[in-house]
């Protein structure tokens, strides 16, 4: 008779398996963790066991509960504990899912202000010396254009329309008359080009003409209009100072401008480059010590290098009348003109950085014959520092010079870039431009067929920029033709102006001399800086990403004391933990199941006879 061999049964749940720790004093045949004595077992016993021994949903929430355990988070553990009573974990969800809300609250405000205001404008520490930054460019127009010894506009138009107005005809007037009446069409109000361009389109040849040149030989001479100026400290014949220069306002004088090749990509891109090299050696006092030779060079990005006091372009050291720019301007009475411009008389000055052009429809300060007008300068500086570049252009508002190359000019300016964009925009409608713009070498000069054209097209853009900013306004995802934004390093010129009357001819009489015009009439322009240094604005992060960081993090750890290793340790728990459970999880499996194999070959050989 075969032996029966009887064991004794244990319910497994008692049987602590290889990995589980026998608890000292704690009597496991009389206590079960699905028993009513469940409080009394230790909670990590409780969720090893369900990692180890549980299903799969068991097991998970075993490694929930061990996670809340252990994390770093404040509230978590609460809520997930084994053995609280329910009222303490619904106290603690509430003030977590509060924490919760508003950290995240916090936090989406941190990152819209981020997104929407990355850039600060405040002012530098340090107080910037005037020596440091070139002494504006100033451009003078005259609103007399024509010098009617040479050219005399009002007669001969006023012939021209006549006789057509009486007899539908012209008398004969010269060819070279009809060529300088034809150019300064392109100066003169619109409502005057209109009426006349037409009719000199069918009466002159159609030869191809120089615009720029012949306004120039009209124009007054710099030595008559401007017969002494004084330029720090130092007196000059103004023809020696004065560049001429082609502006919408006609042919104008400049003082301290870059020349075209240093400010255009090729000179050839303006019609017109004035032949005269300006030479600061030439001043009335010979007595007085030379002036060191220029050398070096200046950008605005990296300031004057290597250049003494007699820069390019030129500087002063101080802030004060003598150390800045004087003209006597005059203007002589028969050159009077109320025919082809407004009835306004004198001078319109315009002041710019030097490496940008004069935008004649911007501000200007106005000289009327018989005044004196001061104008003291306080610079506008802006500065970026360099770690701007990781923040896109449209965030900032601006662009750094290698972020936006422009086809005529060789440094980016928002002067510069409406110019172009002008240019470019009346090349696509009309085919040529005026005058005055910068073009591809290919690309003609308008003529007076082209004129009620080009004026159009300027009217256009005009309203069709101020229609997409509007726009933008709105919708930030709207575009906006040419996006002339400002430069990230720029310099401007604020001016104050003080003016008074200046009768010329009492004044040279208190000098005991003789004027030798009669009819004409002085005006008197100074121009300087008015304080020695001044304050720079600069440009820097409000928000760069490791403020991002920073403040998010300070807000995680204020309200929900995490860490950035408390981002990790839920990453270890969630893919490592449970990647390592579920591996001894089916390991424990094969042995179960080897075991229970071995287990019954043992009571069947038990169980034979």
């Amino acid at each position: 008779m075969a032996a029966t061999v009887v064991q004794e049964d244990k319910p497994s749940c008692l049987l602590p398996g290889p990995e589980l720790l026998a608890l000292p004093g704690f009597d496991y045949q009389r206590a079960s963790i699905t028993s009513a004595a469940l409080s009394d077992v230790p909670s990590d016993v409780i969720i090893k066991s369900r990692i180890r021994y549980g299903s799969r949903l068991s097991a998970c929430k075993g490694l929930l509960l061990e996670y809340s355990k252990s994390t770093t988070i404040h509230g978590i553990r609460y809520i997930f504990e084994v053995h609280r009573p329910i009222y303490e974990k619904i106290y603690w969800l509430v003030l977590t899912c509060t924490s919760v809300y508003f950290a995240v609250s916090l936090i989406w405000a941190t990152y819209l202000k981020w997104q929407d205001s990355p850039v600060i404008l405040g002012l530098d520490e340090t107080l910037v010396p005037v020596h440091k930054i070139p002494f504006p460019t100033i451009t003078i127009c005259p609103e007399i254009k024509m010098e009617r010894n040479v050219f005399d506009y009002a007669n001969i138009s006023q012939q021209i329309w006549q006789d057509f107005k009486e007899n539908n005809q012209f008398s004969a007037v010269d060819e070279q008359d009809l060529e300088r009446l034809a150019a300064t069409m392109h100066i003169c109000d619109s409502d005057v080009a209109a009426k006349f361009a037409p009719l000199l389109s069918n009466l002159r040849s159609n030869q191809p003409q120089d615009v720029t040149e012949t306004l120039v030989g009209l124009s007054i001479s710099k030595n008559e209009t401007g017969p002494f100026c004084r330029w720090n400290g130092r007196f000059y014949f103004c023809d020696k100072l004065f560049d001429f220069v082609a502006t919408d306002e006609g042919i104008c004088y400049q003082f301290n401008g870059l020349r075209p090749r240093d400010i255009y990509r090729d000179e050839r891109y303006v019609s017109y480059v004035d032949p005269d090299e300006v030479d600061f050696q030439n001043y009335f006092d010979q007595d007085l010590p030379r002036l060191n030779k220029i050398k070096g060079n200046w950008s605005l990005d990296t300031g004057f290098v290597n250049q003494g006091q007699n820069s390019y372009p030129q500087r002063t050291v101080a802030s004060s009348v003598r150390n800045g720019f004087f003209a006597f301007l005059q203007g002589l009475e028969h050159n009077y003109d109320y025919d082809c411009r407004s009835f306004k008389q004198g001078y319109k000055v315009f002041l710019n950085s030097p490496e940008s052009v004069p935008l004649t429809s911007g501000n200007y300060i106005l000289v009327p014959h018989g005044h004196e007008v001061m104008v003291s300068v306080l610079p506008n500086y802006v500065v970026s520092t360099d770690n701007l570049h990781e923040i896109s252009p449209e965030k900032r508002q601006c662009y750094f010079d290698d972020e936006r190359a422009l086809s005529f000019f060789r440094s980016y300016s928002q002067s510069n870039c409406q110019t172009e964009c002008l240019s470019n925009f009346t090349m696509a409608k009309c085919g040529c431009v005026k005058f005055w713009m910068p073009k591809p070498l290919d690309v003609p000069v308008c003529g007076l067929e082209s004129i009620a054209c080009y004026t159009a097209a300027q009217d256009e853009l005009y309203s069709l920029l101020q229609n997409q900013t509007i726009q933008q306004s709105l919708d930030p995802n709207a575009k906006v033709m040419c996006n002339c934004m400002p430069a990230c390093t720029s310099l401007e010129y604020n001016f104050e102006i003080s003016r008074a009357f200046y009768n010329v001819e009492k004044t040279i009489r208190a000098f005991r001399e003789v004027y030798e015009h009669t009819d004409a009439i002085g005006s008197r322009l100074t121009v300087y800086f008015k304080e020695h240094q001044f304050t720079a604005i600069k440009r820097t992060i409000l928000f760069g990403v490791s403020t991002l960081i920073s403040n998010c993090g300070g807000i995680f750890g204020l309200f929900m004391g995490i860490s950035s290793l408390s981002f990790i340790e839920l990453v270890y728990f969630f893919s490592m933990r449970i990647c390592g459970s579920c591996s001894q999880r089916r390991k424990r499996k094969a042995m179960r199941h080897i075991f229970s194999q071995d287990q019954k070959e043992q009571d069947q050989v038990q169980l034979e006879p």
